[in-house]
């Protein structure tokens, strides 16, 4: 990031396509009021710019270039902070249906999120299932971490707060520690 000027910083945003868009903050739009509550379809094929998925149409435009809604953390990291505080939940829970909606098809999707035989859930119904099976996830991951690591827990899963060392008890944290110090990846959340 380059300083332009006292609220003008340059951004490099590389586009799944090979595309390079430099922008100034005044190029970044306000985050948009979307919902994908009822077109989860669209999200998928907006959600990324590097998948057979993507059909070169976004929400938001910029220089003429459809931008990928996994994008969005990057253009409103710096610019547009307290816009993007209101976005980033409904963020994070497009980003975790739109993992599940593919790690299958259509009907497999569909299959897992329906409150009977024949009616499909709603949005935030998906959404809630989704978060209790991740921590469901997370506590078996950290019982496992817990088991594994049993005299190295308290050194290695441990976080630096206000100069001082503490070990981890956020089940989110030690399992995303335990993914990184198995596999070698780092893992968002």
């Amino acid at each position: 990031m380059v300083e332009l000027g006292s609220s003008n910083k340059l951004h490099v945003l590389n586009l799944g396509y090979g595309t390079i868009l430099q922008l100034v903050d005044d190029n970044i739009p306000d985050p948009p009021a979307v919902s994908f509550a009822n077109d989860i379809l669209r999200l998928n094929a907006m959600w990324d710019d590097d998948t057979v998925h993507w059909l070169n149409e976004s929400i938001i435009t910029i220089q003429g270039h459809p931008i990928a809604v996994k994008y969005w953390p990057l253009l409103y990291h710096y610019c547009h902070n307290q816009q993007w505080k209101g976005t980033k939940s409904k963020w994070t829970d497009w980003r975790d249906v739109v993992e599940h909606y593919r790690r299958g098809t259509p009907d497999h999707f569909w299959a897992d999120f329906k409150t009977d035989s024949v009616e499909r859930m709603k949005f935030t119904a998906i959404v809630q299932k989704l978060c209790d099976e991740r921590k469901a996830e997370h506590t078996a991951l950290v019982e496992r971490t817990h088991r594994e690591f049993h005299a190295e827990f308290d050194d290695l899963f441990t976080y630096q707060q206000g100069g001082e060392g503490h070990v981890m008890t956020k089940p989110s944290a030690i399992a995303r520690k335990y993914i990184e110090l198995t596999t070698g990846l780092v893992v968002d959340d």
